[in-house]
């Protein structure tokens, strides 16, 4: 698959942060398709064992739990038992290792604070072994009902929240011991993947806008972490307005309480993130925070720890705010 035609000024700003090979060889991972195994719904060894035998040839991502890749066609795979009973889900690598980079444990309290369509939040859940407090934040109603769904599909439970995650994060101060914050993107991750809506979608005023908002979606979620707690920062796209500047202002924000942590992953094909841009010196520590490149989908990893002792017991939600929520039993 080639790369689909973008927007001039597109092509220029990611040459400055792709390397050109990358954009000039976008033939090739256009059969692969990647997977998660849902351990809420079944052993993963039985599922595995029933996608092969169904001929889904499956290869282990050797860094990413229960995360496979297969040159299966998806409507095989949508074809199999395994994925009508939400005993598996297709998901990008760099999307798996989000929630796994994050690490909830079972019995914790943990946010996703822009949570639809919900690939991530029934990740975190399964990790979470359906235990603990899951919220899920999404501004869109819509998009809060295909969250529901996807979570009924893979057994996953979660409160589902419709509103607008910095104003709700706000009520939240430190109440959680994991937030995830997967932010509205300009997508560029996925119009190198050959997306053409996101290709047509694309222009600097949208990475503008969309900055200002990650910007406010980040600071919030930072109240809402306990000492000692963990947030992880995700986008899908390439932009440094959208990740290391967006990073960058929040540690400067934070005074001195936040700090970036190395991935405790291996994620593929990725490397450090962006310590200049344009003549500039950034923070140092960006170094620790992961871009990931084609021919995975294009994506930004960060994870930051608040300063402090996290408390003796686990998962205590504090006065978590869940009312006009659509919960997931």
């Amino acid at each position: 698959m080639k790369l689909p035609p973008v927007h001039p000024a597109l092509r220029e700003r990611l040459l400055e942060v792709v390397p050109a090979e990358c954009l000039d060889q976008q033939e090739t991972n256009a059969t692969t398709l990647s997977l998660r195994v849902n351990p809420l719904r079944a052993p993963p060894h039985e599922t595995r064992a029933e996608l092969e035998a169904a001929g889904v040839s499956l290869r282990e991502e050797p860094t990413l739990p229960l995360a496979f890749t297969t040159e299966a066609p998806l409507r095989q795979v949508q074809a199999c038992a395994a994925w009508n009973e939400g005993r598996v889900h297709v998901q990008s690598l760099p999307s798996i290792a989000a929630a796994l980079c994050l690490d909830p444990r079972p019995g914790q309290s943990v946010l996703d604070l822009c949570a639809a369509p919900g690939s991530k939040t029934s990740h975190l859940a399964a990790l979470m072994e359906n235990t603990g407090t899951l919220v899920a934040v999404d501004s869109s109603r819509t998009r809060t009902f295909r969250l529901q769904e996807l979570l009924r599909r893979l057994g996953a439970r979660a409160h589902c929240i419709t509103a607008h995650g910095e104003r709700w994060a706000r009520r939240q101060r430190e109440a959680f011991d994991r937030v995830l914050v997967d932010a509205p993107c300009s997508a560029e991750g996925r119009i190198l993947a050959g997306d053409e809506a996101a290709a047509a979608g694309w222009s600097p005023g949208k990475v503008r806008r969309l900055a200002s908002l990650q910007k406010s979606l980040l600071h919030a979620a930072i109240e809402t972490l306990k000492p000692g707690g963990l947030l992880l920062y995700s986008t899908c796209t390439f932009s440094p307005e959208e990740n290391e500047l967006v990073l960058e202002r929040a540690i400067d924000h934070a005074g001195g309480t936040i700090t970036l942590e190395p991935l405790p992953i291996a994620v593929p094909n990725s490397r450090p993130a962006l310590t200049e841009l344009r003549g500039r010196r950034l923070h140092a520590s960006l170094e620790l925070a992961r871009r990931v490149l084609p021919p995975q989908e294009g994506f930004f990893l960060a994870l930051l720890k608040k300063a402090g002792h996290p408390p003796s017991h686990v998962g205590a939600a504090g006065s978590i705010q869940t009312e006009a929520t659509g919960d997931h039993p």
